[in-house]
């Protein structure tokens, strides 16, 4: 495996801020919105989301806050 080639996870969003992303929280929720904003904590700010629970959209907000350490995962756009 090349050294060369790892990534820091909190350079990615911030880079892919403005993007599409599905968050993933450790309670099994998951949000799909545009990621506006990130800061150090992985704290995120998501605009156009909508929850969804299996796959199934069961609401949909302006604005969502995520707290960072609540995040199991984050998916960019370029991977969904």
């Amino acid at each position: 495996m090349s050294q060369t080639s790892a990534k820091r996870p909190l350079t990615t969003l911030q880079k892919n801020t403005k993007k599409n992303v599905i968050v993933r929280l450790k309670n099994e929720v998951e949000y799909k919105g545009k990621m506006d904003n990130v800061d150090s904590y992985m704290n995120l700010i998501m605009t156009d989301a909508e929850e969804l629970k299996d796959d199934k959209v069961i609401a949909n907000y302006g604005r969502v806050i995520v707290r960072g350490n609540n995040v199991l995962f984050i998916k960019l756009e370029s991977d969904l």
